[in-house]
């Protein structure tokens, strides 16, 4: 009895206060030519939340990815607990405790809640078989107990991004997951699920679990982090306690610069040329046609105006945008752009000159990921003859002109335009979007949450470019989940509910209070 209780005491003072150690990890691509993480160290303590900054492209992703066993570093070591450890694959990353839920989500669309949080761990009877039943009620246990309402029934494609990102987490959770890594995880939320979810990240931390957190949204760091790392174009730049550091401090080292950010000044602007123009617009929502996604729809968008969209996801708002486009056809109504009916035309003839778009999700509606830099710059105007000529593409004028876009508007972390876009970051990727949306000619853009999951550095870009894209006189239409976005650079605001605009105001007659009761439901059209 006496030496069991010494090899307790023994045991319980040689673990290891850091549940996560990386030791001079250094991981390279394009055999070496891009150097992702240059010797990076960083001790993660047991039961904290570490969180990881950095802007896009610094390496974050890359050295969770290595944590979780996706690549194998070139050189360095892994400890978990104190033990060093080698990930041939994510299982043995799972096996030794560690989870990550992704930017961009891992799931099944035609599986259901249920059958993707059981993927790859299934429980058999003794005939061998799938046992449904007992995994159901032990996933329920686990939704009860950290609040994570979802319908294990419900088919992924048929989710909200909220409900999958449960899903997600609902898959670390049913594999006994102690480390949990998240990648961007609020980028895809809006405010009042962002609460919920920073208030879940407290609850595992009070379970007894460490949580890793990689994000640009330094007032959430602030909220709810015990440490940070900064790291910068692959290398450690410093790690501090969360207490030591202002919020200023931290966006100034983690650009490596002084921020200024972009406000566009407040003036009673007499907008006269109307460049955009629906009346009474009708449609039914993209995912369930028996819903009605807009109803009676007239808004105009004036020559110079940025007219800010606001309101909680699923509203409305993509389908409005998908509507203008000319990607979802309407109902009733009539759209009008410079006077010209273009409701029924193509997705090709609204595109050619008329209307850019960055969409609401830059991997599956922006990019062609398995295709090169170069190609991804030119993807809506390949029939251009600058582009090709008697059906033969002039691969130095595509390559010349994606160069250009890509210095005008800082797409970092490639060696060559014709490596595949996929190798970008994810804040690359929406850069490359955006430059080849504001090049292309047009006379109205639209800009679908056009700063999901970039860095702080990036945002401020961003929003200077799409100021700019105004005085030049186009119109300008920013949807946001991100109410400060909005009351930082739009010129009115619109708020959507239930596929209506219930409140409409010019920026400069109402508050971010104001807008925040019609966004939450608790006022109606404009009293």
């Amino acid at each position: 009895m006496k030496n069991n209780i010494l090899s307790e005491i023994k045991n319980l003072y040689s673990k290891s206060p850091f549940a996560v150690e990386l030791e001079n990890i250094t991981k390279t691509f394009s055999g070496g030519k891009i150097v992702a993480n240059d010797k990076i160290n960083l001790k993660v303590r047991t039961n904290t939340i570490h969180a990881i900054v950095g802007e896009n492209g610094a390496g974050k992703t890359t050295l969770m990815s290595i944590l979780f066993g996706l690549y194998k570093q070139d050189s360095g070591t892994i400890k978990i607990n104190g033990k060093e450890v080698s990930f041939k694959n994510a299982n043995d990353a799972s096996k030794s405790g560690i989870g990550m839920v992704h930017q961009h989500f891992m799931l099944v669309n035609v599986f259901t809640v249920l059958q993707n949080i059981m993927l790859g761990c299934e429980k058999t009877n003794f005939f061998g078989i799938i046992d449904s039943k007992t995994s159901r009620n032990e996933i329920t246990k686990i939704i009860n107990k950290f609040n994570l309402q979802v319908d294990l029934d419900k088919q992924i494609k048929d989710c909200s991004v909220s409900e999958q990102q449960k899903t997600e987490i609902l898959k670390l959770l049913y594999r006994n997951c102690d480390i949990l890594i998240f990648d961007e995880p609020t980028a895809v939320l809006n405010d009042e699920e962002i609460s919920l979810f920073l208030k879940t990240l407290q609850t595992f931390k009070s379970e007894g679990k460490t949580i890793i957190l990689i994000t640009h949204k330094l007032n959430e760091v602030k909220e709810v982090a015990d440490d940070i790392s900064i790291i910068r174009l692959g290398k450690n730049v410093d790690s501090f306690e969360n207490k030591n550091v202002n919020l200023t401090e931290l966006a100034n080292l983690m650009i490596g610069k002084e921020i200024k950010f972009v406000q566009k000044p407040i003036v009673q602007t007499n907008f006269t040329k109307t460049v955009l123009e629906l009346e009474n617009v009708s449609l039914k929502s993209k995912s369930d046609k028996k819903k009605i996604a807009l109803k009676n729809i007239s808004l105009s968008v004036a020559a110079g105006e940025i007219l800010g969209v606001a309101g909680i996801e699923g509203n409305g708002q993509n389908e409005l945008a998908l509507a203008i486009n000319g990607l979802l056809e309407i109902e009733s109504g009539k759209i009008t752009l410079n006077n010209e009916e273009i409701s029924g035309k193509s997705v090709n003839y609204i595109a050619k000159d008329k209307i850019s778009y960055i969409p609401e999700n830059r991997m599956t509606e922006g990019i062609v990921l398995d295709e090169t830099i170069a190609y991804n710059c030119v993807l809506k105007e390949l029939s251009d003859k600058r582009f090709s000529r008697w059906g033969f593409l002039r691969k130095q004028n595509i390559k010349n002109y994606a160069l250009d876009i890509c210095n005008k508007f800082d797409v970092r972390g490639f060696k060559s335009i014709d490596s595949q876009i996929g190798y970008l970051s994810g804040g690359n990727q929406q850069k490359l979007v955006i430059g080849r949306e504001i090049t292309k000619k047009h006379s109205l853009i639209i800009f679908n949450q056009p700063t999901r999951g970039v860095d702080l550095g990036a945002v401020q870009f961003i929003h200077s470019q799409i100021l700019a894209d105004a005085q030049k006189g186009n119109g300008v239409i920013l949807i946001s989940y991100e109410l400060d976005e909005l009351l930082r650079i739009a010129d009115r605001i619109v708020v959507f509910s239930k596929g209506e605009i219930i409140y409409n105001s010019p920026i400069g007659q109402t508050n971010k209070e104001t807008i925040g009761l019609y966004i939450s439901g608790q006022r109606r059209g404009n009293e």
